[in-house]
């Protein structure tokens, strides 16, 4: 596989590494204004949230754009893989193993910030049920 290929994967991985970090930091801050009962601050970090979102949905999309135009399909293939959490394609190219490594982060990172978004939907619904 060409190192220009897995390198750019990477920088857009940590990319969303970066957008993570900040919807986790904004997730955090929606949490402590419900613990508050601070209604403006928390429309106010929920609109904020819409940013980070949609630009992880860019870096998803440029993602898909590298792959549609990569010419070899095998390439492609195990690119794919590796962005799904796949192994290395070839562990002697340390940008692969960045590129899984970053990969395997930001899932964790998305798995953290999924479970302390659904705690915080649970609470903001405990507080409107009967």
């Amino acid at each position: 596989m060409i190192e220009k290929t897995v390198m750019d994967a990477l920088v857009q991985m940590k990319r969303t590494g970066n957008l993570l970090n900040e919807l986790e930091d904004l997730t955090q801050q929606i949490g402590q204004a419900i613990d508050r009962n601070d209604q403006v601050s928390l429309q106010m970090l929920i609109a904020m949230r819409e940013e980070p979102l949609g630009k992880l949905q860019a870096a998803d999309q440029a993602l898909r754009e590298q792959l549609e135009v990569l010419p070899d399909k095998e390439e492609a293939a195990d690119l794919a893989a590796m962005l799904n959490g796949g192994p290395a394609a070839d562990s002697a190219m340390r940008a692969q193993q960045m590129l899984c490594d970053q990969v395997a982060a930001n899932n964790r990172r998305l798995k953290q910030i999924i479970e302390l978004d659904q705690r915080l939907n649970s609470r903001l619904d405990a507080g409107n049920s009967v």
